[in-house]
């Protein structure tokens, strides 16, 4: 699960530059709000005690994750790295899907869900049901050659050979 914490703040550490405005807003905000740590994660400046304590705040305000694809995917990824309330992570990223299916996020969060099923429960069936859609839904994404990939290997090894590349990207 430490690999989906990295690839989250890999994902948004430069996604804002930090300047003087961004810390007048995160400055502004309460430090016991989602919106505090989506401006910290934002400028990458969040650390690991943040994001294990915003996982409550996104399960709190649940109004604010859901509407926006960016806040969807950093609470979807951040909650299904942790050992509790995972679930709320996974219908995060379905919602995603779901709701900004046009959103770039949106088959990075389908690869996400797919990657999840199977690493966390061995569940390769579902996993597969995600990479199916990632080929279905965005045929020319990145992703789809990536996820025809993944379902035509056969041996388990392989498969977690190219699981963990994927995780490295």
């Amino acid at each position: 699960m430490r690999i989906a914490v990295a690839i989250f703040l890999g994902m948004f550490a430069c996604s804002a530059p930090l300047d003087e405005h961004n810390d007048d807003v995160i400055a502004s905000e309460s430090k016991d709000s989602a919106l505090y740590f989506f401006n910290r994660i934002d400028s990458g400046i969040a650390t690991f005690d943040e994001l294990e304590a915003a996982r409550k705040y996104f399960i709190e305000e649940d109004s604010l994750v859901v509407s926006d694809a960016k806040r969807l995917m950093q609470a979807g990824l951040l909650l299904i790295a942790g050992s509790e309330n995972y679930l709320y992570g996974v219908n995060y990223l379905i919602k995603l899907t779901k709701k900004y299916p046009g959103h770039s996020f949106a088959p990075e969060a389908l690869m996400q869900l797919a990657l999840f099923f199977e690493n966390r429960f061995g569940d390769l069936e579902r996993s597969r049901i995600y990479l199916r859609a990632i080929i279905d839904r965005y045929p020319e994404h990145k992703l789809a050659v990536q996820a025809e990939t993944l379902l035509r290997l056969s041996g388990e090894e392989q498969y977690n050979t190219i699981q963990n590349w994927l995780n490295k990207e």
